[in-house]
C-alpha cells in the first residue's frame, strides 16, 4: 500500500483551513493556526517532490560538486607544499562516502551533500578573505559553482513543490514565517513563561506611578507578527500620565536574541521630538517585573503596515515619497544627538555587517546552505569596492516596520537595529518593496533633494542582498533557541523550517539579478 503521509497531512492542512481558521477571532490564534497550516503543506510537499527532483538533480549535484574541486589549483602562495591538495582529497574522499539513497531517504543524502558543499564554501571563503589576491579567481569560481548548484536544487524543488500544490497562501502572513512570532516564548528562564495581564499590567503600572493610585489597565491584547520583541496593545485609565491607548513593546529573553529595548529608548525620544514619525517612547523598564522580561510603554498611531517581509502587499507610493523625505533626514542627523557615540569607517560599514552576520550564522546555523556562504563572500567583496558614507540608519526599514495611513506615512516602527553605519543599508532595504509602488529614481530623487547623500547603485544593490543575508541568519537564531531548548514555541522551530527556504529563494533570485550566480 503506498506511503498516505502526505494525503493525511494535506488533509489536515485542509480541515485548518475549512472549518478550524475561519471561527477563530483571536488574531494570534489565526495567525499560529496558519503557521501550523503552512508547515503541514511543506511537510507534505517534502515527501511527494523530493524522490522525483532528487533523481535529476542529485548526480548533477555530485557532479558540480567534484567539477569544483577538479579546478582548485594544486598550491597556492604561502601554503606549504601540498597542504590544499591534501585538503581536496580529503574533500573528495567525503564527497564519496555520501551513500546514494532512494525514495524520501534521498532528503538524508541531499542534506549530506549540502553540509559538504557548505563546508567546502566557508572553506574556500575564509581563503579568500585571507588572501584574496593570490587566490580570487580559482576560489571564487569554485565557490560561484557551489552556490550555483545549490541555487539549482532550491529552485528545481520549489518549481515541483509549488506545480505539486497549487496551494494559495494569501490568508498566510508571511511575515510570521521568519524571525519569531508574537506571543510568549517559554524559555529556560521564568520571567519569558509570563505574558502580561489586566491584573498584572495594573499592579505594575501602580507601582511605576505611585502619584496615579487609581491607574488600572483595562485590556491587554496580543499583538501577532512581531520578530524580534512582543508587542501589546494596552488601554488605561485612571491616570493623565499616560495615553487611553498604548503600546508594549517587550524583549524576549532568549538565549541568541541580542537586541534590547532599553536601546531603543533614547534614539526614540530624541526623533520623535525632532518631529519624524516614530512612536514617542512613554516609560522604560530595564528589569524584569511581574509582567515578564524589559519593555517600554510607545505611543499607538495610527495606520498599518503596508506589507510583510516578503512583500509590499498593499501599494502606496506615497507613504514611500514621506519615507524617502524621513530616510534623507535621519541620514543627516549627527549620530551624537541621537545618542550614538560609536565612530564608523565609511570604508567598512557595510563589510562590518558581512563580519557580524556571517558570523552569527555560522555560529548558529544548523541547516547548511552552500548558497548562503556563497552570498556571504559576494557580498564581501562587494563591500570593499568603493568608499561608502556614514549616518545613523534604522537598519530594518521594511514595510512590516512602518505604518501608512491613506497612502501617507504614520509611523517607522522597531528601531532596535539602528546604528552608525552606511545609509546604503536603509536605501537597500526600502528598494526591494519600493519598486512595486513607484520607480526607483523618482524614490532616489525626493531622498536627494530632502538631503540625503549621494550612494553608489552597487552599494544600494548589495543591501538588497544584506537585507535576506541578515534574515536568513536571524532565522537561524531562531531555530538553534527551539533545537536546543531555549524554547518550546512551535513558530521557533517553524521559522527555521519553512522561513530559511523562502529567504534562500529570495537571496538567490537577487543574485541572478545582479549576475553573481
Amino acid at each position: 500500500m503506498a506511503d498516505t503521509s502526505a494525503l493525511l497531512l494535506r488533509a489536515i492542512a485542509e480541515e485548518l483551513s475549512a472549518q478550524i481558521i475561519p471561527n477563530l477571532t483571536s488574531a494570534d490564534a489565526i495567525e499560529r493556526a496558519n503557521f501550523a497550516r503552512i508547515v503541514l503543506l511543506q511537510l507534505a510537499a517534502d515527501i511527494d517532490v523530493v524522490p522525483n527532483v532528487a533523481a535529476t538533480l542529485v548526480p548533477r549535484m555530485r557532479a558540480t560538486m567534484a567539477a569544483a574541486l577538479r579546478d582548485l589549483p594544486g598550491d597556492l602562495p604561502g601554503d606549504q607544499p601540498g597542504k590544499l591538495l591534501e585538503q581536496v582529497t580529503s574533500w573528495r574522499n567525503e564527497l564519496q562516502a555520501i551513500a546514494p539513497e532512494t525514495g524520501v531517504a534521498c532528503q538524508r543524502e541531499i542534506a549530506a551533500l549540502r553540509a559538504l558543499a557548505a563546508s567546502m564554501a566557508r572553506a574556500l571563503a575564509d581563503r579568500l578573505r585571507n588572501d584574496a589576491a593570490a587566490t580570487g579567481a580559482p576560489m571564487m569560481a569554485a565557490l560561484q559553482r557551489l552556490g550555483g548548484t545549490d541555487y539549482n536544487w532550491m529552485t528545481e524543488y520549489d518549481n515541483a513543490r509549488s506545480a505539486a500544490l497549487v496551494v494559495s497562501t494569501v490568508s498566510v502572513s508571511p511575515g510570521t514565517v521568519v524571525l519569531t512570532a508574537a506571543a510568549s516564548q517559554p524559555t529556560t528562564s521564568g520571567a519569558a513563561n509570563i505574558a502580561p495581564t489586566v491584573a498584572t499590567l495594573t499592579s505594575y503600572l501602580r507601582r511605576a506611578f505611585p502619584q496615579s493610585p487609581q491607574i488600572a489597565a483595562t485590556e491587554v491584547i496580543s499583538i501577532p507578527g512581531g520578530r524580534s520583541k512582543k508587542t501589546y496593545f494596552v488601554s488605561i485609565n485612571g491616570t493623565d500620565l499616560l495615553p487611553a491607548v498604548a503600546v508594549i513593546r517587550q524583549d524576549y529573553a532568549l538565549k541568541y536574541e541580542g537586541t534590547k529595548v532599553r536601546n531603543e529608548y533614547q534614539p526614540l525620544a530624541k526623533l520623535s521630538a525632532l518631529g519624524l514619525p516614530v512612536p514617542r517612547p512613554l516609560h522604560l523598564e530595564t528589569a524584569e517585573s511581574e509582567i515578564g522580561p524589559p519593555f517600554m510603554l510607545v505611543d499607538r498611531l495610527n495606520g498599518a503596515s503596508p506589507g510583510t517581509y516578503f512583500g509590499l502587499q498593499k501599494s502606496c507610493p506615497g507613504a514611500f515619497r514621506d519615507l524617502a523625505r524621513s530616510l534623507a533626514v535621519l541620514h543627516r542627523l549627527p549620530p551624537a544627538d541621537l545618542g550614538f557615540k560609536t565612530a564608523a569607517d565609511p570604508d567598512r560599514c557595510l563589510e562590518q555587517i558581512v563580519d557580524q552576520y556571517e558570523t552569527k550564522w555560522r555560529a548558529n546555523a544548523t541547516k547548511p546552505s552552500p548558497l548562503v556562504d556563497f552570498a556571504y563572500a559576494w557580498a564581501r567583496q562587494q563591500a570593499q569596492r568603493d568608499r561608502g558614507a556614514v549616518a545613523v540608519v534604522h537598519g530594518d526599514v521594511g514595510p512590516y516596520n512602518f505604518l501608512v495611513d491613506n497612502d501617507r506615512l504614520t509611523a517607522i516602527l522597531d528601531w532596535e537595529f539602528a546604528h552608525v553605519g552606511d545609509p546604503a543599508e536603509d536605501l537597500g532595504i526600502v528598494r526591494i518593496y519600493a519598486e512595486d509602488a513607484l520607480e526607483w529614481n523618482e524614490f532616489l530623487a525626493i531622498y536627494a533633494s530632502a538631503g540625503g547623500p549621494d550612494i553608489s547603485e552597487h552599494r544600494v544593490r548589495l543591501s538588497m542582498v544584506l537585507q535576506f543575508l541578515k534574515g536568513t541568519t536571524l532565522v537561524a537564531v531562531s531555530g538553534r533557541n527551539f533545537e536546543e531548548g531555549g524554547t518550546r514555541e512551535f513558530t521557533k522551530g517553524a521559522s527555521a523550517f519553512t522561513g530559511q527556504r523562502l529567504i534562500e529563494l529570495r537571496i538567490a533570485a537577487l543574485l541572478r539579478r545582479f549576475e553573481a550566480l
